[in-house]
């Protein structure tokens, strides 16, 4: 018997605050990720994890910070801060607590989709993040509410201002009792998907974002 395929099942959700309980009780990370391919859905992610978060992230420059410059400067920064701790030898992909990955995606389609990730060498991660020009910067509180684990990632760079939450699960997500803090469902939105904001960045489309949410309410799936 074949083994079951890797897939997630997860509800998204457009946030306008990160809920206190999160920000100072979640488990915290800074993710700096490259899309290396993204097209019609499928994408290839090689990603960073550093832990804790990092409240001194430089500010967006838009003269200098086109093209990945800003994502770059931030994993420089990273990286230096990593350094600074006593070095340990960690799993496959690991360094000092920062986890490298690659992973490969499937288009979404009602919250389902494919996704295998597997470490990666930490160096190789670096060059691969530092030559790439479609790059994320965000940070990441994890926390448990109620039964189900939920995900608030805070973007940076040109997509500053954007706030998302998550629930994921084994399954489908279904008979979810849906928190005050989320705005409105934006699962099969795919502007609010990574490798799309890698390329399409919140700062381009917020206000047209806000517009329509202004004219036709808030929506969640039922």
């Amino acid at each position: 018997m074949s083994e079951e395929l890797p897939f997630e099942f997860e509800r998204k959700f457009f946030v306008r605050k990160v809920p206190d309980e999160a920000l100072k009780h979640g488990a915290a990370q800074t993710i700096v990720q490259a899309y290396v391919f993204a097209q019609a859905g499928y994408a290839i992610r090689v990603r960073i994890a550093f832990p804790g978060p990092c409240t001194s992230l430089p500010r967006y420059d838009e003269r200098v910070d086109h093209m990945g410059g800003y994502e770059r400067r931030v994993l420089a920064l990273l990286l230096d801060r990593a350094q600074e701790t006593p070095h340990t030898d960690g799993q496959d992909g690991e360094e000092n607590g920062a986890q490298a990955t690659i992973t490969v995606k499937s288009p979404s389609v009602s919250g389902e989709r494919y996704e295998l990730e597997t470490p990666l060498d930490f160096d190789v991660a670096v060059q691969i993040i530092q030559h790439s020009a479609h790059l994320i910067v965000k940070q990441r509180y994890s926390l448990w509410i109620g039964e189900d684990g939920w995900e608030f990632d805070v973007f940076a760079g040109q997509n500053q201002g954007l706030a998302v939450a998550e629930c994921e699960r084994m399954g489908p997500v279904t008979d979810l009792r849906i928190p005050d803090f989320c705005i409105t469902e934006v699962t099969d939105d795919v502007r609010f998907t990574n490798d799309r904001l890698a390329r399409e960045p919140w700062s381009q489309w917020d206000t047209q974002f806000y517009a329509q949410l202004s004219a036709c309410g808030p929506y969640f799936e039922k």
